[in-house]
């Protein structure tokens, strides 16, 4: 498909306050920029897909962030005006887009500044780096071997937890397996997909994963012994609350692509540990999200998977593997 010409929107006004968390963690990449002396980078382009948003940089930044409520199922025509609101934001520096009111619905201005946040730290995300920072570390390539047959989450959760996913938890699918019961707080329930088993009874699925509707949210989180929030509640407006109800967890952790962050502001706010990616081939990236049918099997070959972890977790166990920063050549423990 041919670019579509477009003109540019007058973008001035004052935006409304970011999550205090995300306000904290702007404000630490600014110290970041300014420290290291790196120039951050200018939108490039905007890419989406049913359910995500990613945006790039003119200096290889790249970042992604869940965008589910802001699409019908039919992505729009190129003639849709929210896609020439979203093309009035080509240009515009990276570091100031967070602090601009966009002309964007609430959501989506929520989702495509997580996006920049997360472009924004790829510079910073890398573990020595992280380490540097006082926090455990461990990287890995997507689809890595190991990770996939001793999961990294079985580090931190018990086979006695009751664990508990706000949000739509995309890297949780095998939760099941580690820990005694898992309960998911289901947004919409046409977004968990089910299954039926035939025999001499019928059975409808998923069996081993306990799905809630939202108004069950303060009562599940507040039974849990691990509490895993979704990044997609970073752009809906629920965070807070669900950081409040999950003040009983033994360990709270924030997961998904779009929790893509430096983890300084989230840990002084009492998470313990991050699961995320680091984008570290941004012109692959960009070409599997156009082009992969099955995003998150095109994204993963041009990720580095990590795990943060807050120093005074003490029943934290490092997994003692080596693995290489793909990104530079240097050793990422």
């Amino acid at each position: 498909m041919n670019d579509v010409p477009y003109v540019r929107f007058a973008i001035q006004e004052p935006a409304p306050r970011l999550l205090p968390v995300l306000e904290a963690t702007l404000n630490r990449l600014r110290q970041a920029y300014n420290k290291r002396q790196i120039p951050p980078g200018t939108i490039e382009r905007i890419y989406l897909r049913k359910g995500w948003i990613a945006v790039t940089g003119t200096n290889l930044e790249c970042g992604i962030a869940p965008c589910h409520g802001n699409f019908p199922e039919k992505m729009p025509g190129t003639d849709t005006p929210v896609l020439r609101q979203l093309q009035s934001l080509i240009g515009i520096p990276l570091l100031v887009l967070p602090d601009l009111k966009l002309p964007l619905s609430p959501r989506l201005d929520s989702s495509v500044k997580l996006a920049a946040l997360c472009a924004l730290s790829q510079p910073f995300l890398g573990c020595p780096t992280i380490r540097r920072s006082g926090w455990h570390a461990e990287c890995w390539r997507a689809g890595d071997p190991f990770i996939l047959d001793n999961p990294v989450f079985s580090r931190l959760i018990r086979p006695d937890d009751i664990v508990a996913v706000a949000g739509l938890g995309v890297g949780c699918r095998r939760l099941w397996e580690i820990c005694r019961e898992l309960h998911v707080i289901v947004p919409d329930p046409a977004l968990i997909s089910c299954s039926l088993g035939v025999g001499n009874t019928i059975s409808v699925g998923p069996t081993r994963i306990h799905c809630h509707a939202p108004e069950e949210q303060k009562e599940v989180l507040g039974n849990a012994d691990v509490v895993l929030i979704s990044s997609s509640i970073l752009a809906d407006g629920n965070f807070e609350q669900c950081l409040g109800e999950a003040k009983n967890a033994r360990l709270t952790g924030l997961v998904g692509p779009g929790a893509s962050l430096i983890p300084d502001a989230f840990f002084s706010q009492g998470f313990d540990f991050i699961q995320s990616c680091r984008i570290i081939d941004t012109q692959h990236f960009e070409d599997d999200f156009m082009n992969d049918p099955d995003p998150l099997v095109g994204f993963s070959g041009y990720q580095k998977q990590y795990l943060f972890v807050r120093k005074d977790r003490a029943d934290y166990r490092d997994s003692g593997t080596i693995y290489t920063d793909c990104q530079n050549g240097e050793l990422c423990r």
